[in-house]
């Protein structure tokens, strides 16, 4: 493809990826503090007192039965900051699709702050995690996103094959001319500077919605029908505790229980350690038999082949999260590169029609 026709494709590929590009750079950027923002219009929800203790696994689905209606539990997390209340997925048997909704829970006093549905979408990082990976669209719009996330990577590594001289006037910023020069200068500028940081968004974000659509197409989704597979006399305590025993150092961070099919397992996810900061709390993982307690697997993920670490960087690397508040920031205004892009190369075309316009009408009248 020579340079003209990749230029029309990155134009092209810009001006109908626009507006999403706009709407997923902002809403990724307010969901990186969206769970401090729910503490502060919500705290009666999303903030709790820190405790001395966490309660234990067990001694918290005590809390729950006594406390819900008759209901299976289908995942369970556990938050990483201590003000912050766990949040356990259940499905209320009674109902006849299985509703399902999202308790908020105190780890430190078993009582609950609230209840949200499925998406958690009542909350606002619930909003904004729907509006970022999905659009409100449901399936469609997670499919389209992935796309979108490669359309955004394209327009990565063509811009710098576009613009691969702009080291030469690389800070120039010409205000005082054409707005088209501007923009231009503008789009460069925010291009090249936010460089790695759209490839890797772009990139993470594809792979997330590509993979996991492809893994349903491959796999189907899972069965409607809700059930209690797990008794409530198998105690997860000691599926804990002995993951700890066989897996030195494993710190758990999500817990999912069978819901669907008989003869699913319990699986504890978690981390081996914190010392690397480009590892999710979710890399790692113990399968029991919810039967049996059982240990049926334990997967380390230091000890797999590199590229499952390079997969399980990706969370860290897309929300910012590896360095701590300073990344978070850095990654809130960076994520405001996607709509300066897209609103910068949809003015430099504006310009471009608007100069063969006068340009047409400067020869007419020059023929006349």
């Amino acid at each position: 493809m020579n340079r003209k026709r990749l230029y029309q494709f990155h134009s092209i590929l810009g001006v109908f990826s626009g507006l999403f590009l706009i709407i997923i750079g902002l809403s990724g950027s307010f969901l990186i503090f969206a769970r401090e923002i729910d503490q502060i219009f919500h705290p009666e929800e999303f903030k709790i007192q820190i405790g001395s203790e966490r309660r234990s696994i067990d001694s918290l689905r005590q809390s729950l039965r006594d406390k819900l209606p008759p209901h299976t539990l289908a995942g369970w997390l556990l938050q990483e900051n201590s003000d912050t209340p766990d949040q356990v997925w259940v499905h209320f048997l009674g109902s006849e699709k299985g509703e399902e909704s999202v308790i908020l829970i105190n780890p430190f006093t078993g009582e609950l702050n609230g209840k949200l549905n499925e998406a958690r979408s009542e909350s606002f990082y619930g909003w904004m995690l729907m509006l970022h990976y999905t659009l409100f669209l449901g399936n469609t719009g997670y499919v389209l996103i992935g796309i979108l996330g490669a359309v955004f990577f394209f327009q990565g590594i063509s811009g710098v094959i576009l613009y691969r001289n702009i080291w030469e006037n690389l800070f120039r910023l010409r205000s005082g001319e054409s707005i088209r020069t501007y923009f231009s200068d503008l789009h460069k500028l925010v291009g090249v500077f936010t460089l790695v940081f759209n490839l890797v968004l772009g990139f993470t974000g594809a792979w997330w919605n590509i993979s996991t659509t492809i893994n349903t197409i491959v796999n189907g989704f899972p069965p409607e029908v809700i059930g209690k597979f797990l008794e409530d006399s198998v105690s997860v305590d000691k599926m804990s505790e002995e993951s700890v025993q066989k897996f030195p150092g494993f710190k758990l961070g999500f817990i999912s229980f069978p819901h669907h099919r008989e003869g699913d397992p319990v699986v504890l996810y978690g981390v081996e350690n914190d010392s690397n900061p480009f590892k999710s709390r979710f890399g790692s993982y113990v399968v029991f038999d919810a039967k049996t307690s059982e240990l049926i697997k334990i997967w380390d993920l230091s000890k797999e082949n590199f590229l499952h670490s390079i997969v399980d960087s990706f969370k860290p690397l897309h929300f910012g999260t590896f360095g701590g508040i300073f990344t978070k920031i850095i990654w809130v205004i960076l994520g405001l590169a996607p709509g300066i892009l897209s609103l910068t190369g949809i003015g430099i075309l504006i310009s471009k029609q608007r100069m063969k316009i006068q340009r047409k009408k400067e020869k007419s009248v020059s023929k006349i």
